[in-house]
């Protein structure tokens, strides 16, 4: 069994367009929307090792640090990474990321280049070539992150993973 409209007239009659402004939009202030985040800001903490300095020795051990990062649509684009080590190395890299659409658990592959710095070494940190690394590394989540990785340097590899949180503002 079927049934069919009783009429094929509707109640309302149609309007045709005009260049004014809808009344029923018009109080309706984009500027009270609230923007939407352009910012990243990470705090991390896990596990690392590997030739980080050019001694020939494999530290490992706890890792913490931030991450700043640009937002494209409302993802993680470009970062600025800093992390310290128990050895009290600092690591500082700039890195991009490739988000994988269309997945719950936002999947994304990390590429970086960056540097680790020893305190006792002054001046000599920024002219070592065997400091600089380049990272790559995988990861899942968005606010709530875990990344895991390798690098490669002159003076050998270095394995990390990390976990941590991220604050959109």
């Amino acid at each position: 069994m079927s049934h069919a409209a009783p009429s094929a007239k509707t109640s309302l009659d149609t309007q045709p367009l005009t260049g004014e402004d809808d009344p029923y939009l018009s109080d309706k202030a984009a500027a009270l929307r609230t923007p939407a985040p352009t910012w990243q800001l990470g705090v991390f903490g896990g596990f690392g090792g590997g030739h980080v300095v050019e001694n020939d020795e494999w530290p490992q051990g706890l890792t913490y640090g931030l991450r700043i990062a640009t937002l494209e649509r409302e993802r993680p684009a470009w970062d600025l990474h800093i992390e310290f080590g128990e050895d009290n190395n600092i690591g500082i890299f700039g890195a991009h990321r490739w988000n994988l659409e269309n997945d719950r658990f936002y999947p994304y592959a990390r590429l970086a280049v960056g540097t680790f710095l020893d305190p006792d070494d002054e001046l000599g940190n920024i002219v070592q070539i065997k400091r600089f690394r380049v990272r790559g590394g995988v990861g899942v989540g968005e606010t709530f992150f875990f990344e895991m990785g390798a690098g490669l340097a002159v003076v050998g590899v270095d394995l990390y993973a990390i976990t941590g949180y991220g604050f959109n503002f």
